[in-house]
């Protein structure tokens, strides 16, 4: 096999970050096949008896799943966590949360 890409390397390591994060969330993540479902199904966030669960469709790339559990996260309190500061780049960072007058 191949060595992997620095790229590949890169987007493992912000998922393992990632992975982290929404560990100290209390979030499970979920990687599953969507397009078995009787009923239309999305990637995203929601809540099953009470838990915060990220379901991930396992055909989408390693990329999109970045994408999406990042625009999950921005509806969490981030403040009493330590987050890389990658990810709160990628969030827009409490400073521009909140702008200075």
């Amino acid at each position: 096999m191949p060595p992997a890409e620095p790229d590949d390397a890169l987007t493992r390591q912000r998922l393992d970050d990632l992975h982290a994060v929404t560990q100290k969330l209390n979030i499970e993540i979920q990687v599953t096949r969507l397009d078995d479902t009787e009923y239309p199904v999305a990637s995203g966030h929601c809540k099953v008896h009470g838990r915060d669960l990220i379901v991930l469709d396992k055909t989408l790339s390693p990329v999109q799943h970045i994408e999406i559990i990042l625009n999950v996260l921005k509806s969490f309190d981030l403040e009493t966590i330590y987050v890389p500061g990658w990810i709160r780049e990628k969030l827009g960072g409490p400073d521009q949360e909140f702008p200075s007058p």
